[in-house]
């Protein structure tokens, strides 16, 4: 049987960016405030479109959720919706924007965070290194980087009668 929840448990460094319009967009988006060895907890709930992301950093929750469509790997925050260009180097995995839609709209390129994102295990551990750069100035929206262990595996969510 295929797990329905899983939950991992960490602790992250959070840089935010300074300008006004990274603080604007970090605020929109949820972004954890910035801070050194916060706890941090991720769980992934499956759902019959992909997967619920609920990512805590100490008690700053956000959320998103991950498909697999046939323009590739999507994650949406609200509205908002970004095509992941994933691929595998040396055992990481990276995964930039490629392109979003705000709805059913697309989004110009220049309206595109940047994304250097990448998770890999090393010696182990679980890791993880997610900075994102507001779209149009370029300046730091957010950086998060940290470790993660499996807290409870395989939970299952009670089945309903219909």
């Amino acid at each position: 049987m295929t797990a329905d929840v899983s939950r991992w448990q960490g602790h992250s460094s959070v840089r935010r960016g300074t300008s006004l319009w990274s603080r604007l967009l970090g605020q929109a988006f949820g972004f954890p405030a910035a801070g050194d060895q916060i706890p941090v907890e991720v769980t992934k709930t499956v759902t019959d479109s992909g997967e619920a992301w609920q990512r805590t950093f100490g008690a700053r929750i956000f959320r998103s959720h991950l498909a697999a469509t046939p323009h590739g790997m999507t994650e949406r925050f609200g509205p908002f919706t970004f095509i992941l260009g994933l691929t595998v180097e040396n055992g990481v995995l990276h995964y930039p924007v490629d392109a979003g839609r705000l709805g059913p709209l697309p989004l110009p390129r220049w309206l595109l965070p940047s994304s250097e994102a990448r998770e890999y295990v090393e010696g182990g551990v679980f890791r993880f290194d997610v900075k994102l750069r507001a779209p149009l100035t370029g300046d730091l929206l957010v950086h998060y980087q940290g470790t993660l262990t499996p807290a409870t595996m395989d939970t299952r969510r009670p089945e309903t009668s219909t």
